[in-house]
């Protein structure tokens, strides 16, 4: 029997001192895990104040770090408000930052200061903001296949300035209300309006609205004076025509001008 237990009680020495190089190494992990966490979140801070050149306390919130498939690779994804004004709201970034012996190495960053640079953040968060995510070994830094994102630019270009709106058409005088001389003098055209191209006398007819008077106008564009009032459902001749839609009109003579919405060809 003593020649039993002195084998039994060697493996059970051995055994304790296996859990204890266990426990020393699993503790030895997490510090240098812990180490790597601190390493990647300083440096995706110091990333993200480098590209809003803060100067003084960034506010930053919803901060946290995640191991990636790679090892030695950490997703820092958090949020930041870039003026710090309490009313002001708050950006979301990611930053991808390899550490090597308890130190910051390659860090990058995107950060939804734009349209295209939002998406490009929710790419990388949808790729990268969980534990063992990102690209696996051997396929780079990046993340998988991006979408196509067109620069802001190219999306202004591609859409180009709004257009400008058609002038409305001009109400009839109150009830009462004298209607202005068909002597008054016309007024001159702005020096940056189109120049109207000339139709040939006989060229068209056009008639008022029968729903009320329409107002003829020196000038087309809506901001000439009002030269004459004719009545509803009149007879008008067309001398010539303007950008947007305005007519010259008359008679044996030209009128003025009247936007073609309150007209019947």
């Amino acid at each position: 029997m003593p020649k039993l237990l002195a084998p039994l009680t060697l493996l059970a020495l051995l055994g304790l001192a296996g859990c204890d190089d266990a426990e020393k190494t699993s503790a030895e992990a997490k510090a240098g895990q812990g180490a790597g966490i601190a390493a990647a979140r300083q440096a995706a801070e110091e990333q993200v104040r480098a590209r809003l050149r803060a100067t003084g306390e960034m506010r930053l919130r919803a901060i946290q770090v995640y191991g990636q498939q790679i090892p030695g690779t950490y997703a820092v994804c958090g949020q930041v408000n870039p003026t710090g004004a309490v009313n002001d709201p708050y950006i979301p970034w990611v930053a991808a930052v390899t550490v090597q012996d308890g130190k910051a190495g390659r860090a990058s960053l995107v950060i939804g200061m734009s349209n295209v640079e939002a998406s490009r953040v929710y790419i990388e968060s949808i790729e990268r903001c969980f534990q063992g995510g990102g690209p696996r070994s051997g396929q780079g830094q990046g993340v998988g296949a991006l979408p196509p994102l067109p620069s802001d630019t190219a999306l202004m270009q591609q859409s180009g300035p709004a257009p400008a709106p058609a002038a409305p058409p001009h109400a009839a005088p109150p009830s009462g209300a004298q209607a202005p001389s068909a002597q008054a003098p016309a007024a001159q055209a702005p020096a940056t309006q189109a120049a109207p191209s000339q139709v040939p006398t006989g060229a068209g007819s056009v008639t008022t609205t029968a729903a009320h008077p329409v107002n003829i106008r020196s000038s087309p564009g809506g901001g000439g004076a009002v030269v004459r009032v004719v009545p509803r459902a009149s007879a008008l001749r067309v001398f010539g025509e303007a950008p947007g839609g305005w007519l010259q009109v008359g008679e044996d003579a030209p009128f003025g001008w009247v936007h073609e919405s309150v007209l019947e060809r």
